[in-house]
């Protein structure tokens, strides 16, 4: 498992908080919908992809939104498409199963394409769009963007659906136009009663949601085959190999050039063995910098690097421990931590990027925005660290170092097991602070459920994202920064850090509440005042401690199977969220040797 996979797990459902954002639609046009005449008549050859599925704990019922075959995987737009996607450059959609997507104020017009059948023999058609949405907008938990603000679906024909916001602003679209659409013909019973519970005010957590939650995951659909309508169907499935072929009625059929998709089962330590042997034509898991060196001199072997939005830092947990919330402690961890060498064993030369500012953005939404700012800059400094604690009241003793009650100062970073970058992140941020004097243990917490863990407030240290792994908007980046992880509940406390009232010692006590709401809707100049004021907030207070930027690294085998394989128009996507090299296969852009 990688530390990129996202999706939510069923125990830790309902206290999920949305990182949503998107783009401004347009209304271009991506293609044909299928063959008309036989889809994939002039496809041949195979393309090898690897992921770690298990069949033995997954199942084929898409409603859920954790578990489902293959369906968190980049593969998954191959079988199992959205309306767009979003081209992470330009900013714009990319439309799929639609034809046109426009958002015209409130209002988001989708128009599908004609004629893209499901694997059962039913027709794509807005129902199964709109019944998409609406178990969507039930099951997101409440904040998350996007699905607060949907107010109505409507299926006005059979290729054009109607949805309605009680606001607009940039990204409100994204949660409809990327969900992953479902048969009408399968899910359209939990489809209706989920559009009943929503028209009656039914919110994530009520009693008719939970019902509902509770009858679909009840249903694997095991002993049926799974209903797909893209590219490419399932052909055989198995415990270590997944085939697919052209599904001759699903959307792009009539521009794929490859007559057979294959998955091979694989985890970070497997890839590098598939990459060795050539068995694989492209991995998108997160290798270390041993491994790295170790598949360097593969024949064919290309490394598609990718600037990275998001990047690998801690989350200090001040429920649990007071003396987090003072922002002097918090710096003196920063100076003590050597980021290029965490960087280079984390992820490897040309893995990783330290921020030319610690504003809690990526370089790329940085670029400009600070630049009559002052701004204080973490590089590795020990004697500013003491300084720091010491000003602090900590005490430094033969065991250790002793906080102002008098007590030793003793903390456990936690990782990811078999997150590779999580790991060697939390072992050497532990070994470093170990080495300045601090009592700093290091352990892994199983990869099932690691979010539970984090939304719970179940640690001392964790290491986490920062910035914005989800898309490229700057708000994404602040919702990251202070509430994903950190809802500041009974249930869910999180890291226990408050954003009402934050204080600095620039701009005194500020609001971030309503600074990230302006940095999400406010006028352009509302925008662009409130990103900057939450980047100074950021760098005087450090809500999380950022370590390094990710550049995402995939690796590809060319000349084996496959004649070329690169972004094209697509460089800047993410690879686990809008995975260029998918995307291109679906426009025939990718062909074999």
């Amino acid at each position: 498992m990688t530390s990129q996979r996202f999706e939510i797990s069923r125990r830790n459902l309902m206290q999920a908080v949305g990182l949503g954002a998107g783009a401004v639609a347009t209304t271009s046009v991506l293609g044909a919908c299928q063959a008309d005449s036989g889809g994939g008549e002039g496809a041949s050859g195979k393309f090898v992809y690897v992921y770690p599925f298990d069949v033995s704990v997954e199942h084929y019922n898409a409603a859920l939104n954790t578990g489902v075959l293959l369906t968190a995987a980049p593969v998954a737009e191959l079988f199992i498409p959205r309306c767009a996607i979003l081209n992470w450059e330009t900013h714009e959609w990319v439309p799929q199963l639609a034809e046109s997507v426009a958002l015209d104020g409130t209002t988001l017009t989708i128009k599908l394409r004609s004629g893209i059948k499901w694997t059962d023999g039913t027709d794509v058609t807005s129902k199964d769009v709109a019944g998409t949405i609406y178990l969507q907008k039930l099951n997101a938990a409440q904040g998350t963007i996007g699905w607060d603000q949907l107010a109505s679906v409507t299926a006005d024909d059979d290729t054009t659906v109607t949805v309605t916001y009680t606001e607009s602003f940039t990204g409100v679209e994204h949660g409809a136009l990327k969900a992953q659409v479902l048969p009408y013909s399968r899910y359209g019973a939990w489809m209706d009663e989920a559009q009943g519970l929503v028209e009656a005010g039914e919110v994530q957590g009520g009693p008719g949601q939970v019902a509902l939650s509770e009858k679909i995951a009840a249903e694997d659909f095991l002993d049926e085959d799974f209903i797909t309508c893209g590219a490419y169907k399932f052909e055989q499935i198995g415990e270590t190999v997944i085939t697919m072929s052209v599904h001759e009625d699903g959307l792009f059929a009539d521009q794929v050039k490859f007559e057979t998709i294959e998955v091979q089962k694989g985890d970070n330590a497997a890839s590098v063995q598939f990459l060795l042997s050539s068995a694989v034509d492209y991995s998108t898991q997160v290798l270390g910098a041993t491994d790295r060196q170790t598949i360097a001199g593969v024949e064919g072997l290309k490394e598609l690097s990718t600037p990275g939005y998001d990047g690998v830092g801690l989350m200090l947990n001040q429920g649990r421990f007071p003396e987090f919330a003072d922002p002097n402690v918090r710096k003196a961890f920063m100076y003590v931590f050597d980021t290029e060498v965490i960087g280079e064993i984390a992820k490897g030369n040309g893995g990783y990027y330290i921020p030319s500012t610690y504003t809690g953005l990526p370089d790329p939404h940085a670029e400009g925005l600070f630049d009559d700012v002052e701004l204080e800059f973490y590089a590795t400094d020990h004697a500013k660290a003491e300084e720091l604690l010491t000003g602090a009241g900590w005490a430094k003793e033969s065991d250790g170092w002793h906080k102002p009650d008098g007590s030793l100062a003793e903390y456990t970073i936690i990782g990811v097991e078999g997150w590779t970058d999580f790991s060697l992140t939390g072992e050497q941020a532990a070994s470093q602070l170990s080495e300045f004097g601090l009592k700093v243990a290091y352990e892994n917490v199983p990869a099932d459920n690691p979010w539970g863990i984090w939304g719970a407030g179940e640690f001392d240290i964790a290491v986490r994202q920062w910035a914005n792994p989800f898309v490229p908007y700057v708000y994404g980046s602040w919702q990251m920064t202070w509430f994903t992880d950190n809802s500041q509940t009974a249930d869910a406390p999180g890291m226990g850090l408050p954003t009402a009232e934050v204080e600095t010692a620039s701009l005194g006590t500020v609001n971030v509440d309503e600074l990230y709401l302006a940095s999400q809707k406010g006028t352009e100049e509302e925008q662009a005042e409130a990103n900057k004021t939450l980047g100074i907030v950021f760098n005087e207070t450090l809500p999380r401690l950022p370590l390094f930027l990710n550049q995402r690294v995939s690796y590809a085998i060319e000349g084996e199977r496959v004649k070329e394989i690169a972004p094209g128009d697509y460089e800047l996507n993410d690879i686990y969220f809008d995975n260029p090299i998918m995307v291109r296969i679906l426009e025939g852009g990718i062909e074999p040797a």
